[in-house]
């Protein structure tokens, strides 16, 4: 425990203890909000976990917000309370828009964590039970332990950034997944084409990024037609669209083709539309997330955050991705905080937890999953590009400390790093033991530099 430390919950116990101080606790009302997509489920509990009003119903409608707010009134009139907590679970994005009224009407709006609802749950016996009330209960005793966390939304150029991340991380999984259903056409249309064991004969060393690739299976993918082309034919038909062919790259394709075992025309023809409609979708795609990287940029250099691109081995993706789970970095007063906001955890020191070298021990993961994922991005290639962090990790796991440990330990110490920076928008100049500049780290991958993201 920190010597400096006042509180058993350290600052957010001090602000919890500022506001109940003095205050009896029947006039200290917790209002705890079971969200619901059509619905929610409500609750008044005191300090005393009395119930105040049953638990009841409202819908996502002007009129249940109307409701809730004129059931909250009357029971702070009734029981002239002094403190009102309201609280609920941060449900995926269903409750947002309930919590951001509900804060511009009361200031204590507070967010359980669905982890720890569940583990209150077992604390409580009711580990096979599943009810909204029990829910509630859970909720509203959580509300007065202060075991919440305030609900502090996203604004401006902020709450734009981390629509716009969301936006790009699930358009490039749809790309990942369309990659898939053309690999699977392919396969079927023109089989090896994208074959990817050393031992087999390979047409293009990287399917993806090779250009004459990519214009082969858009301007001719049949693999029948390509074995009875000459190759000035193919290179015409790459020239009629602007597209470069050269003589031995066409005798090289032709000859691939030819060598293929060729599917029935039938099974050619019935995939080749599909194929095309996939190809167009691509194009589609490819478009939207290069307009989204751009708008993503653009929202970035408005923030603290664009100080962090600055640093090799951090990308603007990676930038935002982390400016968008935190927010505005100087709402903080810590740099503990943002990484408490994450969730990760390495391990504690307790007694009889020390076998097998912490191996077996799992992160418990209450915080926010976008966060920690950019935040563990950033961490892995800081430690190939900066030996600062490379070096401090390695020296973790000498001593002893089990990878995964590890690398939590040097998130943190990444957390704090980035942190500073943003706070006093200074350059990352990383000193040794004895003050002298840490030499700049290269990383090789096959022989070839592998540049940020």
């Amino acid at each position: 425990m920190n010597r400096k430390q006042k509180h058993l919950q350290g600052r957010r116990g001090e602000v919890f203890l500022e506001l109940t101080r003095d205050v009896p606790p029947d006039q200290v009302i917790c209002t705890a909000v079971d969200v619901h997509k059509y619905y929610h489920r409500v609750m008044l509990v005191n300090g005393r976990q009395e119930v105040l009003v049953p638990s009841f119903n409202v819908d996502t409608f002007q009129s249940g917000y109307d409701q809730l707010c004129a059931v909250i009134d009357e029971t702070i009139a009734r029981t002239q309370a002094k403190v009102l907590f309201i609280g609920m679970e941060p449900t995926g994005h269903y409750f947002e828009n309930l919590a951001r009224h509900l804060l511009d009407r009361y200031p204590n709006v507070r967010l359980v964590n669905s982890y720890a609802v569940s583990k209150n749950r077992d604390q409580k016996m009711l580990r096979n039970q599943k009810d909204d009330d029990i829910d509630l209960c859970s909720i509203a005793d959580l509300i007065l332990r202060n075991n919440c966390f305030p609900f502090q939304p996203l604004c401006q150029e902020y709450l734009r950034l981390q629509n716009w991340v969301r936006f790009h991380k699930a358009k490039v999984k749809a790309r990942t997944a369309l990659m898939n259903q053309i690999i699977g056409h392919l396969d079927r249309i023109f089989p090896g084409l994208v074959a990817t064991q050393e031992d087999q004969p390979k047409l293009f060393a990287d399917f993806w990024t090779n250009q004459t690739a990519q214009h082969l299976i858009r301007l001719c993918p049949n693999p029948r037609l390509l074995a009875s082309m000459h190759p000035q034919e193919l290179i015409q038909m790459f020239h009629a669209h602007q597209c470069r062919m050269g003589m031995v790259t066409a005798c090289r394709i032709i000859d691939f083709a030819q060598r293929v075992l060729l599917p029935p025309a039938d099974v050619i023809d019935a995939r080749l539309p599909l194929l095309t409609l996939d190809l167009t979708l691509m194009d589609i795609l490819e478009q939207v997330i290069s307009q989204t990287q751009e708008q993503i940029a653009s929202l970035l250099a408005k923030t603290p955050g664009q100080v962090l691109t600055q640093i090799k081995g951090i990308g603007v993706l990676w930038a935002a991705s982390y400016i968008a789970g935190i927010g505005n970095p100087l709402c903080y007063e810590h740099a503990g905080q943002t990484f408490k906001r994450s969730g990760l955890i390495s391990g504690r020191n307790d007694s009889g937890v020390h076998q097998r070298k912490g191996a077996g021990r799992h992160v418990t993961k209450v915080g926010d999953p976008h966060l920690r994922a950019a935040l563990m991005q950033i961490t892995h290639s800081l430690c190939q590009w900066q030996p600062y962090f490379g070096n401090y990790k390695t020296r973790l796991e000498s001593r002893g400390k089990h990878p995964g440990v590890a690398a939590v330990a040097t998130a943190r110490k990444v957390n704090g790093v980035l942190f500073a920076l943003m706070q006093t928008q200074s350059q990352f100049d990383p000193k040794d033991k004895r003050g002298q500049p840490v030499p700049p780290r290269k990383s090789v991958r096959n022989g070839k530099k592998q540049q940020p993201t």
